[in-house]
């Protein structure tokens, strides 16, 4: 019978080439999408002996909104990643603007810093040559990496069909995680079943805002990727949104529900291919096992309708390198157990709640899009309080912190847009 977590010996042996030599490291990194990189980072500037894999050849491109919020560019200062990116290739945005339905829109400002508009294959570029710069990480490119069981001071992992043993094993492979099934920790998905998809074209950016677009059934997302190219990506539910083609129909049939996002972008030529990716919702019963440890998609994900993807990236490799290097670079114990892993897990808690918390009430307004028409006319009359929302997404501010006469007269606003008497507002 296998071990526990285990693949049957027929697999195994059809996966690992036959050598009596097997390389040891403190570290292996399946996932070289930015939490596995950013992961990296941390672990090579701390001098352990660190395999990174990924079964695609950098730099890795996926689909996602790429607008980091200002922590997020915190983090990658942290990281010192910013003095790789292209900056041709990046815009700076101030804020986020929603557009109602019925065109009315609210703008919220940060408090604080800017945010970046990125495409991920250049931010992947720059997290990689980042990585590159040090000595003790080695970087496997298009070399799959299968885990094959637990010994009692090591896991045991296939790379590229070489046999590795490595004191700890980081999941950074997405949402759709084979470690996280490997390891158990994948947990029911719910009914939300929402899909995202995303493709650039060639003109300048016309807002210094995130715009995002509400109708029924679906969201647009406008990011500024650069000088002359803007990002456009969607999140809907397949079974509220009809006339959605596949393919190279796919972006024409979903832009075809936001007549003023296709006039704006007029003749502009597509700079990318569509790429699209869905089901998003994969909740994990937990973040670390025994020798273990998920990070970043991985780890479980809701849905990408407040844009934090990166920035929880980043700030959950900042807390790797704060309570797991420390253990790793004391050489004792050889495989670190889910006792020793509880801080990592006390500190992704404490960084995915504020996000977890503000993306189920957004997400109120996808569910119910008269609601939409609503809220954000009742936003726009209290700018600050959106900002407030802002922060509390990013995790700079609590919620709770909001004053209770700045929740009442939100209230107070919401029941005047109800009764027709809300300031209407161009979108």
């Amino acid at each position: 019978m296998p071990a526990p977590h285990d693949f049957p010996p027929s697999e195994r042996r059809s996966k690992v080439r036959k050598s009596h030599s097997i390389e040891k490291f403190d570290v292996v990194i399946a996932g070289g999408g930015p939490a596995g990189l950013s992961t990296g980072i941390v672990c090579a500037r701390n001098g352990l002996r660190t395999l990174l894999c990924d079964k695609q050849a950098f730099p890795i491109d996926k689909a996602c909104g790429e607008g980091i919020m200002p922590t997020g560019v915190a983090h990658l200062e942290a990281l010192g990643v910013r003095e790789y990116l292209d900056e041709a290739r990046t815009h700076l945005f101030r804020g986020v603007r929603y557009h109602a339905p019925d065109g009315r829109a609210a703008t919220g400002v940060f408090a604080q810093g800017t945010g970046m508009g990125i495409r991920r294959i250049a931010l992947s570029q720059a997290l990689f040559e980042r990585l590159r710069t040090f000595s003790s990480i080695e970087i496997r490119q298009e070399a799959p990496l299968v885990p094959l069981g637990r010994r009692p001071e090591e896991i045991e992992v296939s790379v590229g069909g070489d046999r590795i043993l490595a004191r700890l094993l980081v999941g950074a492979d997405g949402m759709n995680s084979g470690i996280r099934k490997w390891a158990g920790l994948t947990e029911r998905p719910g009914k939300l079943k929402r899909w995202g998809a995303r493709q650039h074209f060639a003109l300048p950016p016309w807002s210094p805002y995130v715009e995002v677009i509400w109708q029924p059934g679906v969201e647009a997302y406008i990011t500024p990727c650069g000088g002359n190219e803007v990002g456009i990506a969607f999140l809907w539910r397949p079974e509220r949104l009809y006339g959605v083609r596949g393919g190279e129909a796919l972006i024409p049939s979903l832009l075809s529900h936001f007549p003023w996002l296709r006039e704006r972008l007029g003749d502009a030529p597509p700079s990318s291919r569509p790429r699209a990716v869905g089901p998003l919702h994969r909740p994990a019963r937990d973040v670390i096992d025994e020798g273990l440890l998920l990070i970043g998609d991985a780890a479980g994900y809701l849905d990408a309708i407040t844009g934090e993807g990166i920035s929880l990236a980043t700030a959950e490799a900042l807390a790797f390198e704060q309570h797991v290097v420390p253990l790793l670079t004391r050489r004792d114990p050889p495989l670190l157990s889910r006792k020793a892993l509880a801080p990592y897990r006390n500190a992704h808690r404490a960084i995915v709640s504020p996000y977890l918390r503000m993306t189920r009430l957004v997400l109120l307004l996808h569910r119910a899009p008269r609601l939409a028409e609503r809220v954000i006319p009742a936003l726009a009359r209290d700018p600050v309080l959106f900002t407030h929302l802002l922060e509390a997404n990013m995790g700079r501010k609590r919620l709770s912190a909001l004053p209770a006469r700045r929740i009442l007269s939100f209230l107070w606003a919401l029941s005047l847009v109800r009764s027709g008497r809300g300031n209407r507002r161009p979108g």
